[in-house]
């Protein structure tokens, strides 16, 4: 039955520390000499630990002196990126308030009321001139940019279609 039995985590673990080992460890060679080789790489583990770890106080001072630089950093950067997204806020804020204002004040402000004058023209007269010259026009005024575009992208896919014939 000794060739079936292995240690088990518990077990291992107590060799790594340096516990004593259980009854049949102690009396089965096979585990006992498993249980000698993980205690002997234990002990050397805590060798390496130790040694990498003797190092004189000033080390540590500098060690906790880097890592605190690392980490203050990172809370003021939060702090001046905040109070950048509120500032940029506000002037937003301020800025459409004052392009809103204008607006209102025109919306507001009483519309005069034309008088006719005895030099000027009938306003009925301009607006019957007005109306035959919209007539006249082939576009509509409204779609007059439109009307340019279209030109536009006309005259351009008739160049395209003579560079390829070319």
């Amino acid at each position: 039955m000794d060739w079936a039995h292995r240690l088990n985590e518990a077990e291992i673990s107590d060799a790594l520390l340096g516990k004593p080992a259980d009854e049949h460890t102690a009396n089965c060679e096979s585990c006992g000499a498993e249980l000698a080789a993980w205690g002997e790489l234990g002990g050397r583990l805590r060798q390496d630990l130790e040694s990498r770890s003797d190092l004189p106080t000033f080390f540590w001072t500098r060690q906790q002196a880097r890592i605190r630089e690392r980490l203050a950093p990172r809370g003021m950067r939060l702090r001046w990126a905040a109070a950048a997204v509120c500032a940029l806020v506000l002037l937003a804020f301020t800025l459409i308030r004052q392009s809103a204002a204008p607006e209102m004040k025109m919306a507001q402000a009483p519309q005069a009321v034309p008088t006719i004058q005895a030099g000027q023209a009938d306003p009925d007269d301009l607006l019957l001139q007005d109306i035959q010259a919209s007539l006249q026009r082939e576009v509509p005024g409204p779609l007059a940019p439109a009307a340019v575009l279209v030109e536009e992208l006309a005259s351009a896919s008739n160049q395209v279609q003579q560079e390829r014939e070319n």
